[in-house]
């Protein structure tokens, strides 16, 4: 049976071949950089190691695809010299306004999508249906509402970062965040948030994220919220 997907913001772990400061960090991502932002999400979706390839195509577009087609402006990637994506951030400065247009003009135009069966039907999908269609709670809304509130008042931003395997541990993940939270703090946000394993904890810890909220998901499945104020 597929594991959940959590995909809840991937550690940097493994020793990076190429100096962080050599990466060029690029904001708003061009249509090239997207395939590449939907094929590291799936190289990195199983708690930082590859998902079984039959799950790419819907999985991709459910993680991804939100940021694609309603924040590109806010989508952040890494690329080595050679100019191949490597890395990416995506997220939104507004997380209660994202989250309503989302369900209105990305997860429930999926949704139909799937069921007129233009993504094969697995794991994946049938969460999607169920959780879009409020049978089935998630992760994330499986918090406590008022926390919840409470968290996008205080912290509206949200973020969402992987990197490929290979070039992690090096900085490049604290140089994608830092992108992101000076263009955050430009545009006056208070705060930024993010839901996570226990896995990436302790990378988020040290760039001064505490923790909100903890919750076990399933047994022995801990889920986190977590918070940093700008």
């Amino acid at each position: 049976m597929p594991r959940e997907p959590l995909n809840l913001s991937q550690n940097p772990a493994s020793p990076s071949k190429v100096p962080a400061a050599e990466y060029l960090i690029r904001k708003t991502a061009t249509p090239s950089d997207w395939a590449a932002v939907h094929r590291i999400c799936c190289e990195t979706g199983n708690g930082g190691e590859p998902i079984n390839s039959e799950r790419h195509a819907f999985f991709g577009e459910q993680w991804t695809g939100p940021y694609r087609r309603l924040r590109p402006e806010w989508t952040y990637v890494a690329t080595e010299p050679a100019g191949g994506v490597i890395g990416y951030l995506t997220g939104t400065p507004d997380t209660h306004r994202f989250r309503r247009e989302k369900l209105l003009r990305f997860s429930l135009p999926l949704a139909f999508s799937v069921l007129r069966g233009q993504f094969p039907s697995n794991g994946d999908t049938r969460r999607f249906l169920q959780r879009t269609f409020f049978l089935d709670r998630g992760p994330e809304e499986s918090f406590d509402k008022k926390v919840l509130r409470d968290t996008f008042d205080r912290f509206p931003a949200h973020l969402h970062i992987n990197v490929r395997s290979g070039h992690r541990s090096g900085g490049l993940g604290a140089r994608l965040i830092e992108a992101f939270l000076a263009d955050l703090r430009q545009q006056g946000v208070s705060g930024v948030h993010l839901f996570c394993g226990e896995k990436p904890k302790p990378f988020y810890t040290r760039h001064s994220f505490q923790t909100l909220a903890t919750l076990e998901f399933r047994p022995n499945l801990y889920v986190y919220l977590l918070g940093k104020k700008l």
